[in-house]
């Protein structure tokens, strides 16, 4: 409180007020003390001088004939106070308050002895005889007798009691006077301080983040130009940091959202950021802010790649596995960036999850293998079998009849790959209709369970299909849907054994339906069963061949159940048989289906 601009302000003001009313105090005593004494000295000087005069008339012709001891007493009576005559030779001729036979030679007294030197004669003393201090003034008389001096003393009691006075006067004139100058004092004061108080809070205010405070001020010297100052200040200030905190927003929301991971160390070796991806690709959990990289990141490969690129001060590239994550393969980029302490550079690491991409990768290599090898198969057999009948040359009807059925055969089972190949390519393409109409599912389900129950009676497979009970309809595109059950019953059909049983159903979900196609086959593996939807993947491939599927009958089912804006799943045991869900939605007639 007391450190405050106004405290100190007023505090300037009262002791310059102290200071001023003290010494114009003390002036002003010591001059009034000094007048009055001067003119007190004055009026005892000519006082004296009328006793003079009285003692040159006291004798003479038709004049009453008066002692000197009579003239100290009348005139003492007139002027209060002490009045002594005394001769040339010092002789205490008459005293108005002691008798004159009791008093001592006077001559020796500084101001009789100027008085008798024909000088006026005046002098502060301490009287042996009244026991007090006294003003004496002397003055020169002479008369047809005696010559000598005239002396008159005032008590100093009389003079302090006046002195008194007057300085209580002083002093309750300059406490009226301090009064009036420290209310003065405290107004000026807290107008005087009240724009820096003020601009002082809006100071404290930006400091505490309050960039839109304002100051106003309207006294029309420096404190309104400096708030005029202080609001353009604030005004810019504003604006960069507005600047600043878009910008900072920006930055904030692409390295929250983009792909990679982005991992930032500075001074000290601290992990100073790292954003939601990388935090969990490294599985860095909560509060890894501003501990050093060693503690909290657990993969050793990428710890070498941060030394080496500390060490060498240039980028580090290379790709790591993180296998706590399901062996998840990551692109790793380490860039030193130039920083305050030239020896340990800010370290920052990039990384890129490529393990969709790795395996999109396989999945074309694994793609153009089996392509090769499906297409090279029924060519081989086509044309080996056609170069024996050309060798020869009909000669045996059995062996033609049972090639020519070979080669049809195959070119059938190459027609068919070609056909689902193109039907997949079809379905893919972003140009692909749907032909949407109001069908009822139980329907088409118990049609196509019906076309297929005859290639299933060859392997006395029998095919139970389980009606929902009531119609249902929905809008969607039959042909899609019949491509759909058709490709999961030849599936089932496929890969379950001889005197199998395939389980069809079909359920109304709301604003969905499941149709469920259930097989007591060979099931598949959980490590396939990511994969069994990819073009020529199969969990038996010798059996598949065998059977004659063309490895695509799953893709056609997984892109045509997404054009329908449905959802196919699997769950399977390996030897215990496999169930396939399809959701699909019930969409309004007029509803677009976007593909």
């Amino acid at each position: 409180m007391f450190n405050s601009y106004r405290a100190k302000l007023i505090g300037a003001f009262l002791v310059v007020i102290a200071l001023l009313l003290i010494l114009l105090g003390g002036l002003g005593y010591n001059t009034y003390k000094r007048s009055y004494l001067d003119n007190m000295e004055t009026r005892l000087i000519q006082e004296a001088r009328l006793v003079s005069d009285m003692t040159r008339f006291r004798t003479g012709a038709g004049a009453v004939q008066r002692s000197y001891q009579e003239i100290c007493d009348t005139a003492a009576r007139d002027s209060d106070t002490r009045v002594t005559i005394i001769d040339a030779g010092g002789m205490v001729l008459g005293d108005s308050q002691v008798e004159p036979s009791a008093l001592d030679n006077h001559s020796s007294r500084p101001e009789v002895f100027s008085a008798l030197r024909g000088q006026t004669g005046v002098d502060i003393r301490y009287s042996d005889t009244l026991a007090m201090n006294m003003l004496y003034v002397a003055v020169p008389f002479s008369d047809a007798e005696n010559s000598g001096a005239v002396r008159l003393a005032l008590p100093l009691a009389e003079l302090q009691a006046i002195y008194d006075n007057a300085l209580t006067a002083i002093l309750l004139a300059a406490l009226l006077c301090g009064l009036i100058a420290t209310g003065l004092g405290l107004y000026l004061a807290q107008r005087f301080s009240h724009p820096l108080q003020e601009t002082t809070r809006a100071v404290r205010d930006m400091a505490g983040g309050n960039l839109r405070r304002r100051i106003s001020i309207h006294t029309g010297d420096e404190m309104e130009e400096l708030a005029r100052a202080f609001n353009d200040m604030g005004q810019r200030v504003q604006h960069n940091m507005d600047e600043i905190t878009e910008v900072r927003n920006y930055l904030q929301a692409i390295l929250d959202n983009t792909v990679n991971g982005i991992l930032m160390i500075g001074a000290g070796d601290r992990v100073v950021y790292a954003n939601p991806v990388a935090a969990s690709l490294l599985a860095l959990g909560q509060g890894f802010t501003n501990r050093k990289y060693v503690e909290i990141v657990s993969v050793y490969d990428l710890l070498a790649m941060i030394d080496a690129a500390r060490a060498t001060r240039r980028p580090v590239r290379d790709s790591l596995v993180l296998h706590a994550l399901g062996a998840r393969m990551l692109e790793v980029n380490v860039v030193p960036i130039d920083a305050s302490d030239p020896a340990r550079p800010d370290i920052l690491v990039v990384m890129n999850d490529i393990t969709e991409m790795k395996h999109l990768e396989q999945v074309r290599k694994d793609f153009v293998a089996n392509v090769s090898h499906e297409l090279k198969t029924p060519v081989a057999s086509i044309s080996g079998f056609a170069e024996t009948l050309l060798v020869e040359g009909g000669q045996n009807p059995a062996t033609v009849t049972e090639f020519a059925r070979i080669i049809y055969q195959e070119s059938q089972r190459l027609a068919r790959m070609i056909s689902d190949l193109l039907e997949l390519s079809k379905l893919e393409a972003d140009a692909f209709k749907l032909e949407l109409e109001t069908i009822d599912m139980d329907k088409l389900v118990e049609e196509a369970v019906n076309r297929m129950s005859t290639s299933a009676g060859f392997k006395d497979i029998e095919v139970d299909y389980r009606h929902p009970g009531h119609p249902l309809l929905l809008t969607s595109d039959p042909d899609m849907l019949d491509m759909i059950g058709t490709n999961l019953l030849d599936n089932a059909i496929n890969y379950s054994p001889e005197g199998g049983r395939i389980t069809v159903s079909l359920q109304d979900q709301g604003d969905r339906v499941m149709l469920s196609v259930q097989d007591n086959g060979i099931g598949i593996p959980a490590r396939d069963l990511t994969r069994i939807f990819e073009r020529f993947y199969r969990v038996d491939k010798a059996r598949s061949r065998k059977t004659g599927g063309t490895g695509l009958g799953l893709s056609i089912v997984k892109h045509g159940v997404e054009n329908l804006q449905g959802q196919v799943t699997v769950e399977s045991v390996e030897g215990g048989g496999s169930t396939f869900y399809v959701h699909l939605p019930k969409l309004d007639s007029q509803q677009k289906v976007e593909v």
